[in-house]
């Protein structure tokens, strides 16, 4: 049996990589936001305000799961849920960023994290056939099993 190139062993490794530094930077964003946005915020905005923190801490704490995916070679459900994750990130940064905070440095980060997972998504989602991933057998053992 062959072996998968180093290269691409690489990219599914950096993949990994981006998906724990977007993941913990997003996280960390979202969560620097919320004082600052308490100051300025009308109360109109409240419930959209919490609707977006919430979906923004889950996509981050999902990327952070797509790490996981990549290094047990679970190429196929890392791809997908990282771009899924890196794109509603992105959606949510430009827009939670963009309208309730007007600093620039902190919307570029959070957009910038955004990315990094949704290019985390797409490297996994390219290599998902090319042998790296694991076998059916695999994932049926990775998944845990009631006794």
């Amino acid at each position: 049996m062959s072996r998968p190139s180093p290269l691409k062993t690489g990219v599914v490794d950096l993949a990994a990589v981006l998906f724990v530094v977007g993941g913990v930077a997003s996280f960390v964003m979202t969560l620097l936001t919320v004082p600052l946005v308490n100051i300025r915020l009308p109360a109109t905005f409240i419930t959209v305000f919490i609707l977006v923190l919430a979906i923004s801490l889950i996509c981050s704490i999902g990327a952070i799961h797509c790490y996981t995916l990549a290094t047990k070679r679970m190429l196929s459900e890392a791809g997908m849920r990282g771009m899924i994750f890196g794109a509603l990130l992105v959606i949510f940064s430009v827009g939670f960023v963009g309208n309730f905070i007007p600093a620039a440095s902190v919307a570029m980060l959070a957009e910038l994290s955004g990315l990094l997972v949704l290019m985390g998504g797409m490297a996994c989602f390219v290599l998902r056939h090319s042998g790296i991933s694991s076998s059916p057998v695999t994932r049926q053992e990775a998944i845990p099993q009631p006794a």
